[in-house]
């Protein structure tokens, strides 16, 4: 985060606002909550179709090491994506081809184990609605804490995250039931409701941000 403010206060010689400390609090807390409740809806929903059943809770087998790692690697992806990519192609290009090139840069992911046809489905889509959470407010931080709730959740209920089996867990779990409905091998987050709320909170701030004139026009053609 040191580099990335020096670096950009200098070459780019403005405030780094994208870093800015004034909606901290809210936008970690409302984020994590959010990323977390997200994986969560898709739990109570297998969990109602019998395809999701608790087996034990237990801490021990979750390694606040990883989490930590989690921490570490979920901000220097959202920094690169969110803060340097789409911030300097919604400037160059307007928003509309940012978002575009958003969801391109997460199919990076599709490398991940056990990813399928789905997953760039969801890739896709999660890339649209953390590039929109970008541009909405316009800082890093909801969603890189969205992001954090979201990789929190899924090993907190015992899934694979994106297709890592060696996360821990606190929520001993079985799955069982159709691979489109539970994640299969990935996890939760490849299951179509989860694919479904993530895009339907995306679609949901770009209605905001363009009702508030955020959605910014191409310069690149402009004298």
């Amino acid at each position: 985060m040191g580099s990335y403010y020096f670096l950009f206060r200098l070459y780019d010689k403005r405030k780094i606002t994208e870093l800015s400390l004034k909606h901290l609090p809210k936008e970690m807390f409302g984020g994590f909550v959010f990323g977390f409740l997200t994986i969560s809806l898709s739990i109570f929903i297998l969990y109602l179709l019998g395809y999701y059943q608790v087996i034990s809770i237990t801490t021990t087998n979750y390694p606040v090491k990883l989490f930590t790692t989690l921490l570490v690697a979920a901000l220097i992806e959202d920094l690169f994506h969110r803060g340097l990519i789409v911030r300097e192609m919604e400037n160059w290009l307007g928003t509309n081809a940012a978002i575009v090139i958003g969801m391109v840069v997460e199919l990076q992911h599709i490398f991940n184990p056990h990813s399928n046809l789905f997953s760039l489905f969801l890739y896709l889509i999660w890339g649209f609605t953390m590039a929109m959470m970008f541009i909405y407010t316009k800082r890093i931080w909801l969603p890189y804490f969205f992001h954090i709730g979201w990789n929190f959740a899924q090993p907190f209920y015992g899934s694979n995250l994106t297709g890592l089996d060696d996360m821990g867990s606190i929520i001993q779990s079985s799955f069982n039931g159709p691979e489109l409905l539970t994640g299969g091998a990935v996890g939760i987050e490849d299951s179509v409701f989860t694919a479904l709320f993530l895009l339907f909170i995306g679609i949901t701030l770009y209605y905001l941000a363009k009702k508030e004139g955020k959605i910014v026009k191409s310069k690149l053609f402009k004298r």
